[in-house]
């Protein structure tokens, strides 16, 4: 099963498939959210540090070029700098989705120490985690779908 790039781009601009794309392996909580991504939308989640401390994070959308990409930075969290574009390419019928992310701690966190050595390899698992599961609700058929309906696993 595959999916056009805009169909894949259309599930990630609606802030409520973060819970399903996390939905099993990552406790992720919204918040609050619009209900699209749009410059200037504002979306906060609570998730779990070590699996069960609760942190508030906060991210404004400062990018938006449907259906090619869209970003956001944190405005409220443990970051000095939380960049994360979500890009999506292209390729014959399906669309290659790549996440890039800019992310540092600052010096009474830890900073590049903690980053490199706790943070980031939780981060990679996480986003390898991410899809896979973006992987699954394509083959089975959920991601084309789920419309702008909420969709549960």
């Amino acid at each position: 099963m595959s999916a056009p790039g805009k169909r894949v781009f259309e599930f990630f601009e609606n802030p409520q498939r973060l819970e399903l794309l996390h939905a099993g392996w990552s406790k992720i909580r919204l918040l609050h959210h619009e209900s699209r991504v749009r410059l200037g939308a504002e979306i906060w989640v609570e998730v779990g540090v070590l699996g069960f401390i609760p942190m508030v994070l906060g991210f404004r959308h400062t990018l938006f070029e449907p259906p090619i990409r869209f970003g956001e930075e944190a405005i409220h969290g443990p970051f000095s700098r939380f960049i994360h574009i979500h890009e999506f390419i292209p390729r014959d019928e399906n669309s290659v989705v790549r996440d890039l992310l800019e992310i540092s701690l600052p010096w009474h966190y830890g900073g590049e120490a903690v980053m490199r050595h706790a943070v980031a390899p939780k981060i990679r698992r996480m986003f390898r985690d991410r899809a896979e599961t973006l992987i699954r609700l394509i083959d089975d058929d959920i991601l084309t779908t789920c419309g702008s309906q909420s969709v549960r696993l």
